[in-house]
């Protein structure tokens, strides 16, 4: 992906913080380094995949409900 000069950031991301038990920190980077992935790439990729399958369920859902 493209960065802006001088910010050291991805065009079109956005930076977060959270805070995770460090138990759950070690499993992904377990999972992450099985992956070959970094651990803000893993888990970005892991959200967006969990984002897009709960999206097709509620819509799966929402078209049952409208039957």
């Amino acid at each position: 992906m493209a960065r802006k000069k001088g910010s050291g950031k991805t065009v079109g991301m956005t930076q977060i913080s959270i805070s995770l038990p460090q138990n759950l920190v070690e499993q992904i980077d377990k999972m992450a380094e099985i992956d070959n992935r970094n651990r803000s790439n893993f888990i970005a990729n892991t959200l967006q995949n969990l984002a897009k399958d709960f999206m097709s369920v509620a819509e799966s859902k929402k078209k049952l409900a409208s039957k």
